[in-house]
């Protein structure tokens, strides 16, 4: 199944970025000196995450129908298996055709990427889930 890509995410060493003033770089000491960048094209907006975790992973999570009960199961059984997100979207391209992106640190996962992917599918209106791993 073709996800939409709501969000271009690529890893860089942040500590030794050209773009970023001294100032900043010295304010982000000790947060990580690797940056998750995301990218969304349609609010042409740049985001930048400081980690020390450079094992990061995209999931997927594609939807039948959208709706705020379709969302809190998502997102209370995310809470179980996962300890922290980074970042996380949703965009309905139309009613039935919806998506939830979410980024996380491989570190904060309480249990296998499959067992995640396989919790997630049994949620009544999730149609797949992909995992891939951010390099």
């Amino acid at each position: 199944m073709d996800l939409i890509e709501c969000a271009k995410v690529k890893i860089i060493d942040a500590l030794n970025s050209p773009i970023l003033p001294e100032s900043v770089k010295n304010d982000l000491e000790g947060s990580g000196n690797i940056f998750l960048t995301i990218y969304s094209k349609k609010s042409k907006t740049l985001r930048f995450f400081p980690t020390k975790d450079d094992d990061i992973w995209w999931l997927k999570i594609a939807i039948n129908s959208f709706s705020p009960e379709t969302s809190g199961k998502i997102l209370a059984k995310l809470n179980k298996l996962i300890t922290e997100f980074v970042y996380s979207t949703g965009v309905c391209i139309s009613k039935s055709d919806c998506f939830w992106d979410g980024i996380i640190l491989g570190s904060s996962f309480k249990t296998r990427k499959e067992q995640i992917i396989d919790a997630i599918k049994e949620i009544p209106n999730v149609s797949d889930v992909t995992m891939k791993a951010i390099e």
